[in-house]
C-alpha cells in the first residue's frame, strides 16, 4: 500500500473537487482517489497541522466524494486546500 499525501486540489466553478495531489509533482482525480481506496491500493491524507485521513463519503444519490477525518480543526479540510 502506498501513502501519499494531499497538499492542494482543483474545483470546479460550484466548488466541488476535481483533482488533488501536490503542485507540481503529482495529481489525480477524484474517481481515481476513491477507486484506489475501495480497493485498498493507496491511503491518502492531509498534514495541516494534524494529519487526518482522506476518506471515501457517498451522498443520498450515490456520488463517492473525498472527505477528511473528524479532528480539531478545519485548516486540513480537503476544501480549505490551496489549489494546484
Amino acid at each position: 500500500m502506498t501513502y501519499s499525501i494531499i497538499k492542494n486540489v482543483r474545483k470546479k466553478s460550484d466548488g466541488d473537487i476535481t483533482d488533488v495531489g501536490v503542485k507540481g509533482q503529482w495529481e489525480r482525480t477524484v474517481p481515481w482517489v476513491v477507486a484506489s481506496i475501495e480497493a485498498g491500493t493507496n491511503t491518502f491524507f492531509v498534514i495541516c497541522p494534524q494529519r487526518p485521513d482522506v476518506y471515501v463519503a457517498q451522498t443520498s444519490s450515490g456520488r463517492k466524494f473525498l472527505k477528511t477525518t473528524a479532528d480539531t480543526t478545519t485548516k486540513n479540510n480537503l476544501d480549505n486546500l490551496p489549489p494546484l
